[in-house]
């Protein structure tokens, strides 16, 4: 059997070393980068897949500044353990604020939700379908990082949404909005009330917002010198009934907490059901909050206490941060924070 044809550790992988690898022709594999699948069969666009991601090939860029003008398109990548990743409601915002900026001047926009794990794998991510990235991160701080390295490598732009960790490079910039500021926000206006015991419900998949809405809840508690109980508990996912298992079980176990601390509307309002099935008054016996302040917000009964979040404007601000970056070849600024509001409802 003929040996394997490898390129050089010092040279760059190319075209034809894929196509040498898998055995096919350049044009072949041309097909399968270009998503031209009903002009390779299933058995061979898995084989040049393969060779793809043993050889970690990468377009090159001279061939990238060849096609720019044509493509105008933008990706968003949403690392997220859920398959219905736009159901979540901040998610379906920052799209939408992308989107219609994105549209206004003629560039499309590729929407890719995706798992941690599957990251390296991404269509988007390996053939360069976009001129680039708006990412939103989800896992561990490590994690995270080695994502954002890889991006880099990737030597696009790429703009960062919602995450904490400065860029390290000039062409990767952050949009984010104050969440550990909007913490701060629930805690004093719940402190006011003088309560001694608080509850927060996190989901189980790390979003370095939610981090930061808790770390500031924390911090804003002991800064007023209040020194209440702080319990924290995860739900298996932001669904109404993985928050309400999870909030059974803890009430199964412990007295009736001062207040719950939703760190999304979500969970707060699925609180809120399970409260209001045991005949728990709201305010009265527990005060409750959330946070993003999204038009479900005002289904829930009574009106939930939130802080709003610019999720629209923040999509809106990396499109014309994207823009900017490719008339000028530079990003004007490295990080945009937009602030939050408190919106007291009926639940405090």
């Amino acid at each position: 059997m003929a040996k394997e044809r490898k390129p050089a550790k010092t040279q760059r992988v190319t075209i034809k070393d894929v196509a040498a690898a898998a055995r096919v022709s350049p044009m072949t594999v041309s097909n399968v980068l270009n998503g031209k699948h009903q002009f390779v069969s299933e058995r061979t666009r898995k084989i040049v897949e393969r060779e793809i991601d043993r050889l970690n090939y990468r377009i090159q860029q001279h061939a990238r500044s060849l096609r720019v003008s044509h493509r105008r398109s933008v990706g968003i990548v949403i690392v997220d353990e859920a398959a219905s990743f736009l159901s979540d409601h901040f998610n379906a915002h920052v799209v939408a604020g992308l989107s219609n900026v994105l549209s206004r001047h003629d560039h499309t926009l590729t929407v890719h939700g995706i798992s941690q794990s599957q990251f390296s794998k991404s269509v988007l991510i390996r053939n360069f379908a976009v001129d680039g990235f708006c990412v939103i991160l989800s896992g561990p701080e490590t994690r995270r990082a080695e994502i954002v390295a890889e991006l880099v490598r990737l030597d696009q732009p790429v703009v960062l949404l919602q995450e904490v960790v400065a860029p390290p490079t000039a062409d990767v910039c952050i949009v984010r909005q104050d969440d550990a500021g909007g913490g701060r926000l629930i805690a004093d206006h719940l402190a006011a009330r003088r309560l001694q015991s608080y509850l927060i419900v996190t989901p189980q998949q790390q979003w370095p917002a939610i981090e930061q809405r808790v770390v500031g809840f924390r911090q804003a508690l002991a800064d007023a010198g209040n020194s209440p109980t702080v319990d924290v508990i995860q739900a298996a996912g932001e669904d109404f009934d993985a928050v309400q298992v999870v909030l059974a079980a803890y009430l199964e176990n412990h007295p009736m907490p001062d207040a719950i601390v939703g760190t999304n509307d979500r969970i707060a309002i699925s609180s809120m059901a399970l409260l209001k099935a045991r005949d728990v008054a709201i305010p009265a016996e527990v005060r409750v909050t959330g946070f993003n302040g999204f038009e479900s917000r005002r289904y829930a009964s009574p009106l939930l206490t939130t802080v709003l979040s610019p999720a629209y404007d923040m999509g809106a601000k990396a499109a014309e941060l994207m823009l900017q970056r490719f008339e000028t070849g530079a990003f004007p600024v490295r990080e945009v924070v937009f602030p939050v509001q408190l919106a007291p409802g009926e639940t405090t």
